[in-house]
């Protein structure tokens, strides 16, 4: 790969790791993290499609296999991709999962939670379609539901007009394509960081990338000449 694709793929992916977990055993929207597009070298899109694992975890260390703390909820009128998830949950994991039904249905409702708000409509569904695949898979089949995996795994949100100009000047300032999921993945950013850290952290990187965009190239590649805006998102997200 050509330097000023290290540089311009550094420049996409970047900045620490926050918690999601959102995929079911082994598999499902496991984003590497949430790396913030102005630098780093990490490559989000990597998944297991592993259906029979008994644990797998992001790289935040946060499990996404199944329940791990008490405290259940009402299983009745579940979400059918829940049922789905929690009859495949307890049927691979009979040794251990006895007696926490209730808390396989919390944990998957919650899941189904942060992948609507952060990733959006159209990866829910993709999740929901990975859920409801396993529930008719059995536990020992290799391979199964692998589109599922695929599809749920490669999923971002869509774009909104500033992560949509934020590749494009990427592009612009590299002198190279970029991956067909970078706006996504900046748009992934940007709604972990509101989900996790509050509204004003996803306001503030919003206001910071704007700034960005207006600057130069050099100034752009070095993130320098929106230092007021950049220390205000550091505030904001650290501080929430």
């Amino acid at each position: 790969m050509e330097p000023s694709a290290y540089r311009s793929l550094a420049f996409l992916f970047s900045l620490g790791t926050l918690p999601i977990a959102c995929g079911p055993k082994g598999g499902g929207n496991t984003t590497d993290g949430t790396t913030d597009p102005t630098d780093g070298t990490t490559d989000p899109t990597g998944g297991t499609t592993d259906g029979t694992s008994t644990t797998t975890t992001t790289t935040t260390g946060e499990p996404t296999t199944g329940p791990t703390t008490g405290g259940g909820s009402e299983t009745a009128g579940a979400d059918p991709a829940c049922a789905a998830y929690v009859a495949y949950y307890l049927k691979c994991n009979a040794d251990t999962a006895g007696g926490l039904e209730a808390e396989a249905y919390a944990y998957c409702a919650m899941m189904r939670m942060r992948v609507g708000t952060i990733f959006g409509a159209t990866c829910l569904a993709a999740q929901d379609a990975l859920f409801e695949c396993l529930g008719n898979s059995p536990c020992d089949q290799e391979g199964a539901c692998e589109d599922e995996f695929s599809a749920s795994a490669q999923c971002y949100p869509d774009a909104g007009e500033l992560c949509v100009a934020f590749a494009a000047k990427q592009e612009e300032c590299y002198g190279m394509p970029l991956p067909s999921y970078a706006a996504g993945m900046c748009q992934y950013y940007i709604n972990a960081r509101a989900y996790y850290d509050g509204p004003p952290c996803g306001s503030a990187v919003e206001e910071w990338y704007a700034c960005l965009l207006d600057l130069p190239c050099p100034e752009f590649e070095m993130q320098t000449g929106c230092d007021e805006l950049k220390a205000a998102f550091d505030l904001a997200c650290d501080n929430p």
